[in-house]
C-alpha cells in the first residue's frame, strides 16, 4: 500500500513539473473594453497591424490589437465563445515585430493557458493569419483573423492639394515655439505653419522637436529663416481646473469645409477624468471637430489649462452620445516643455483676467496656428 501512494506521489510530482515546463501562464486582465480600444484608434496615430479582428471560421474571437509602452503589441479579447475562460481585456497574446516586413512573432496563450510560440503574417493590412495548434493531436493549423476596425481608407479621402493632416497648434515661446497634439504631426514628412495676420494668414515650414506618444502631446519648431519673433505670449500654462469651470477654444476645425478662419467654441470642464476614468484628460462641453485637435484650451483667465484632443465617437460605443470632448492636461505638456534647454516656461500674465471673451479672442487668436501636414 505505502509502494502504490508513493508511486502516485512521484507521478503527481512528474505531472507538476511537465506542466511547468509547458509554461503555463496565469493570464493578465487589462481594463480596456471594445469601447476605449475603439476611442483610442479613432484618436491616435496607429499601427498597420492595430486594430480590432474576428476570426473567419473555428472557434470565434474578437480581439483587439494594440501597441504598448513596451514596444511589443498587445491582443487582448474583447468577445468569445467560452466569456468565463476570456474575459473583456483579458490579454491573449503578446507580439513582436521581427525583421521581416508584416511577418511577427508571437506567445499566443491556448485554450489550457499554455503558451506557444508561433509566427503571423499580416496580408494586405486586413487579415491576420498565424499558425496554432488544434485539436487533440496540436498540429499546427493556419488560423486567421479578419480586420474590422477602423475601416481603412482609400486614398481619395485625402486633400487634393496633398495634405494628409490638418490640426491646431498655439505658441509656447516667442522664436516659433508650438504645442499641439502627438497625432497631428507624428510620422509627418513636411509640416507647415499658417499663422493669421493683418493681411490674412503667413505660411512657414517647421520640424517636430519633441513628441510624446503615450500622452498625445508634441512640439514644433518653426524653422522659416522668414520668420521673425511673435509678441511675448500673453498668457500661461495653468495645471489647475475644477469641474464647472469655464474655458474656452480657438482652432480650425474641417478647415476644407468651414474654411480658413479660427473657429470659437466654449464650454465648461465636465469631468476631471476621460474615458474610462482615464486621468490624463478632462472632459469638456467645448464643442470640437476634426481639425481642432492640437488646440488651446483655455480658461476664463485666459490661460492654457489643456490641449483640446478628441471627441467620443458615437459609432464607435454604440450609443448616441451628445458634446462629449476631450482635453488632454496642460502638466503634460508642461513636462515636456520642461525637457527642452533654455526655455522658460509660459507664466500667467493676468494681462486677459477680466476681459470679456470676445475681447480676450482679438488678442489670443494671433497665438492660435493652422497645421497642415503633407506627404
Amino acid at each position: 500500500m505505502k509502494s502504490i501512494t508513493l508511486t502516485i506521489s512521484i507521478v503527481l510530482l512528474l505531472c507538476q513539473n511537465l506542466f511547468a515546463q509547458n509554461n503555463f501562464y496565469d493570464t493578465k486582465t487589462t481594463a480596456e473594453t471594445e469601447a476605449t480600444i475603439k476611442w483610442y484608434f479613432d484618436t491616435a496615430s496607429i499601427d498597420p497591424i492595430e486594430g480590432i479582428y474576428k476570426t473567419t471560421s473555428g472557434t470565434f474571437y474578437k480581439i483587439a490589437i494594440k501597441k504598448h509602452s513596451s514596444g511589443r503589441y498587445l491582443v487582448l479579447v474583447l468577445d468569445s465563445e467560452n466569456k468565463k475562460r476570456w474575459k473583456e481585456g483579458t490579454v491573449k497574446a503578446y507580439i513582436e515585430i521581427s525583421s521581416a516586413e508584416n511577418i511577427f512573432s508571437i506567445r499566443y496563450i491556448l485554450g489550457d493557458k499554455s503558451i506557444t510560440e508561433t509566427t503571423a503574417v499580416l496580408k494586405l493590412g486586413t487579415l491576420l493569419s498565424m499558425w496554432l495548434p488544434i485539436g487533440l493531436y496540436k498540429a499546427n493549423e493556419e488560423v486567421s483573423f479578419l480586420k474590422m476596425y477602423p475601416v481603412n481608407k482609400s486614398e481619395s479621402s485625402k486633400n487634393t492639394n496633398g495634405i494628409k493632416v490638418t490640426g491646431s497648434g498655439f505658441f509656447i515661446s516667442s522664436d516659433g515655439l508650438i504645442a499641439t497634439n502627438a497625432h497631428v504631426v507624428r510620422d509627418a514628412k513636411k509640416i507647415e505653419i499658417k499663422i493669421p495676420n493683418n493681411l490674412g494668414s503667413s505660411t512657414y515650414t517647421a520640424k517636430l522637436v519633441l513628441i510624446d506618444n503615450k500622452n498625445d502631446v508634441a512640439i514644433i519648431q518653426i524653422e522659416d529663416a522668414s520668420f521673425k519673433e511673435i509678441s511675448p505670449l500673453p498668457y500661461g500654462i495653468s495645471e489647475n481646473a475644477d469641474i464647472g469651470e469655464k474655458s474656452f477654444t480657438i482652432g480650425y476645425p474641417l478647415n476644407d469645409v468651414m474654411g480658413t478662419n479660427y473657429k470659437v467654441t466654449d464650454g465648461i470642464i465636465s469631468s476631471k477624468t476621460g474615458v474610462a476614468d482615464d486621468i490624463r484628460y478632462y472632459q469638456i462641453s467645448v464643442p470640437i471637430q476634426p481639425g481642432n485637435s492640437g488646440g488651446p484650451l483655455f480658461n476664463s483667465r485666459g490661460d492654457i489649462i489643456g490641449i483640446t484632443t478628441a471627441k467620443l465617437n458615437s459609432k464607435a460605443i454604440g450609443i448616441q452620445t451628445e458634446n462629449v470632448n476631450y482635453a488632454i492636461k496642460a502638466a503634460y505638456l508642461s513636462n515636456l516643455i520642461n525637457m527642452i534647454p533654455n526655455i522658460e516656461m509660459p507664466r500667467p500674465t493676468n494681462e486677459l483676467v477680466g476681459k470679456e471673451l470676445k475681447e480676450q479672442i482679438k488678442v489670443l487668436k494671433d497665438f492660435v496656428c493652422l497645421i497642415q501636414v503633407s506627404d
